[in-house]
Order: C-alpha cells, then sequence, then structure tokens
C-alpha cells in the first residue's frame, strides 16, 4: 500500500500508530495532532514524516476540519463568526481555511440568531434583571456584538409585550 508519494517499502514512524489513534476518535487540525505528538515526545523527523504520510493520505485537511468545525459550532453551541473564527484559530486552522469556513456563516442574520438562543435558551431567565444581564453575557461570549444583541432584545422585549397585551 503507498501513501501518496511514498514508496511502500519505507518503513512507517514509530508516531504514525499514535497519530492514527487520534484521528479514529476525533478529527484534528495539522497543527493540533502536531502539537500532541510533540507533547508526547517523538522525534522531529519522524513527526513530520507522519504529518506529511498522513496529509498525503487526506487524513489530515484543514480546510474540511475547518468547514466541519465552524458548522457544527454555529449548529450546536450557537457561536456568532467571531467565536467561531477564535476557536479555530485556537486549534491550528490556518487564514485561508478559516475564511473559507465562516463565509457561508457570514450571510446568516445575527439578529435572528439572537432572537432563537433568547427564545430557546434564556427564555425563562429574562423576567428579572440578573437573568437579563446573565444572557447578555452569555451572547457577548458567544460571540455577538452589543449592538446586535441591544437590537435583538428590543425585538423580542416588543413582540412579548404585544404577546400578553
Amino acid at each position: 500500500m503507498a501513501y501518496g508519494r511514498y514508496k511502500q517499502n519505507k518503513p512507517l514512524p514509530p508516531c504514525y500508530d499514535k497519530a492514527l489513534d487520534l484521528l479514529a476518535r476525533r478529527a484534528h487540525s495539522r497543527a493540533e495532532l502536531e502539537h500532541k505528538l510533540r507533547e508526547r515526545g517523538y522525534a522531529e523527523d519522524e513527526l513530520q514524516d507522519t504529518l506529511e504520510r498522513l496529509c498525503a493520505a487526506h487524513l489530515i485537511d484543514d480546510a474540511a476540519y475547518a468547514e466541519h468545525m465552524a458548522e457544527r459550532l454555529a449548529r450546536t453551541k450557537g457561536f456568532a463568526p467571531r467565536r467561531i473564527a477564535l476557536e479555530l484559530r485556537r486549534r491550528g486552522v490556518g487564514d485561508e481555511e478559516l475564511s473559507a469556513a465562516l463565509e457561508p456563516l457570514e450571510t446568516q442574520d445575527a439578529r435572528e440568531s439572537i432572537r432563537a438562543m433568547l427564545e430557546k435558551k434564556f427564555a425563562r431567565d429574562l423576567d428579572s434583571e440578573k437573568g437579563r444581564r446573565r444572557a447578555v453575557n452569555a451572547l457577548v461570549r458567544m460571540g455577538y456584538s452589543w449592538g446586535d444583541i441591544r437590537s435583538a432584545m428590543r425585538e423580542y422585549d416588543s413582540t412579548e409585550e404585544n404577546y400578553y397585551d
């Protein structure tokens, strides 16, 4: 079995099995996998050879990883593109892959996302001032801008008042 440009008779580095084990658990970016393997004390030349083989075999693909993680963070955690960019940079995704992954998310209306979060996650806490502060702080941590949060809160308050009248 050949791995891209590598010949069949070239032996696998010792850290190759560990890298496959880590990739079997979940997808990793190249930088993230390199960091984990370096932590375990593998030699630099073995580590680089392993990463090259994995890239050649398409087992590491930062662009696909970035797209998958961006979509997952937006869908499951409700993160704004700004927070998603922060998470992906922390995981070692490059700027080119990052911008391609965030492009589909930039078209979404932030106020609609915030409003959905208010209705779904924070609705019961918005009765008190303390609950409203907690909701706003959580939304800021999720990466939404203060202006978008404020306008979504105003829209939410106006529809809630009309509902009870």
